[in-house]
This record gives C-alpha cells, sequence and structure tokens, in this order.
C-alpha cells in the first residue's frame, strides 16, 4: 500500500479530516431515522413526533443515556449539529417528494455510505466514552488491579450499541 494511501486511511480512521464531525453526525443521523423507518414505522402510521423521538433515539441513544448514567449533563443538549443533523436527516428520510431521500438512503450507496460514517462514529465516540469514564473512575479502582479496565470498556460498548437497543 502506497504511502499516500496509508496516510489517508489513517486520517479518515481518526477521523482528521474536513468535515469529519458533520458527516458522522448526519449519516448517524441518517442511520437513526431509517432504523424507524425501515422498522416501527415502516407503514408511517406513527405520528410525527413519535417518529422523530425515536429516530433521535435510534441514532444517538448513547449520547442522551451514556453521560446521565455518570450524572453528568447529555452532550446531546449541547451539541447542536447532532440535533440539527437528527432534523435533517427524518425530513430527507420521511418527508422528500416521491420519497426521493428514502430511496437515495434505501439503495446501495446510501447503505455503503450510512455504514461508513455510522461507524466511524461509533468507534471514535467508544474511544471517547473510554477516556471519559477512565478519567472518572481512575481514583477509585478495583481491589484486585490498580487501574479500571472493564467498566470503561464495557461501558463504552453499550453506549456504542445503545440506539439499536431502544429500539428494539
Amino acid at each position: 500500500m502506497s504511502s499516500l494511501a496509508m496516510e489517508l486511511l489513517v486520517q479518515f480512521s481518526s477521523g482528521d479530516f474536513a468535515f469529519s464531525g458533520e458527516l458522522q453526525a448526519f449519516w448517524m443521523a441518517v442511520q437513526g431515522a431509517m432504523m424507524v423507518r425501515l422498522g416501527p414505522n415502516k407503514d408511517r402510521s406513527l405520528n410525527w413526533f413519535h417518529a422523530f423521538s425515536l429516530s433521535v433515539i435510534g441514532g444517538f441513544g448513547g449520547g442522551w443515556l451514556g453521560f446521565i448514567w455518570m450524572g453528568r449533563p447529555s452532550s446531546m443538549l449541547s451539541n447542536d449539529l447532532n440535533m440539527a443533523s437528527c432534523i435533517v436527516a427524518f425530513i430527507l428520510v420521511n418527508y422528500t417528494p416521491m420519497d426521493i431521500g428514502f430511496k437515495c438512503c434505501n439503495n446501495i450507496m446510501g447503505k455503503i455510505a450510512t455504514v461508513v460514517f455510522a461507524q466511524l462514529f461509533r468507534s471514535l465516540g467508544v474511544a471517547k466514552f473510554v477516556m471519559v469514564c477512565f478519567e472518572t473512575f481512575k481514583d477509585s479502582p478495583s481491589a484486585y488491579y490498580p487501574i479500571p479496565v472493564f467498566g470503561p470498556i464495557l461501558y463504552a460498548t453499550l453506549l456504542g450499541n445503545m440506539g439499536g437497543f431502544v429500539l428494539k
């Protein structure tokens, strides 16, 4: 593999490229909206607010619940980008003319983009949550090992999968 390709791969994997946060937030929100549109709202019988709430929790369930479990305010309340992405993605998936947004997000290219950026969001989020959890618990380790290991990893793993868990 050439050094340029490796450098680009490292930049992508570490989220170090232009509009990284925006792309991750948008496609994570699209994943939440598609999860609801293909599941509980496949017959489009849900009230818009109920469908929107499920879409937000489906996309960012860990962001809503994670910090609350640690006694901190949720970053979803202070992060305008995530909520704006949820609104745009919900409208795109549910209310575009001739259902074009849903059709674009449901074809193979839309699914690839959703999976790539949503998983990038999750993987970088898991790393951040492990660090936050470690910093929170480092002063009270277990009697068997001097630093907390399993708690931060388990916590971050749960948060990375919370949206899908809530919708099941």
